[in-house]
């Protein structure tokens, strides 16, 4: 009896424990969520005039407006992890991004790839932190 008791009592307390590392392992929240989302509407609305294609992630019918609807429903998800930055670039930096997104003069480079852009360069990923070597010190 006494083995019953302790397996319904360790295991949720278990579970419990494991639930709270996991959430405090999270780390910090995700950095331009919105922002994210600004930059991809404006990538999904332009790309079928890049040729770029739309078919992914599969979604059911294929014309170019259900193509681009699904694109933004699937970065409304996707986005949810922000940008791989320490912090947000602010609306200003993010409406300068979309704007030449939107331009009609833009290179459908910038459309595939706004990073390449100087006013989507918040986008590149800053570079890793260096790493010290204590045997060396």
């Amino acid at each position: 009896m006494t083995s019953r008791l302790t397996v319904h009592v360790l295991v949720p307390a278990a579970l419990a424990l494991g639930l709270v590392a996991g959430v405090v392992a999270c780390g910090h929240d995700p950095v331009g969520v919105d922002a994210c989302r600004q930059i991809e509407t404006a990538r999904c609305e332009n790309a079928n005039s890049c040729g770029i294609d739309l078919t992914m992630p599969v979604h059911r019918g294929d014309s170019p407006s259900l193509d681009v609807g699904a694109c933004k429903r699937h970065y409304q998800d996707a986005c949810l992890h922000g940008f791989v930055a320490t912090e947000d670039p602010g609306s200003v930096k993010v409406q300068e991004c979309v704007n030449v997104i939107n331009d009609p003069n833009t290179s459908c480079d910038i459309v595939r790839a706004p990073e390449k852009s100087p006013a989507c360069a918040f986008l590149v990923p800053p570079a890793p932190a260096a790493v010290v070597d204590a045997a060396t010190e």
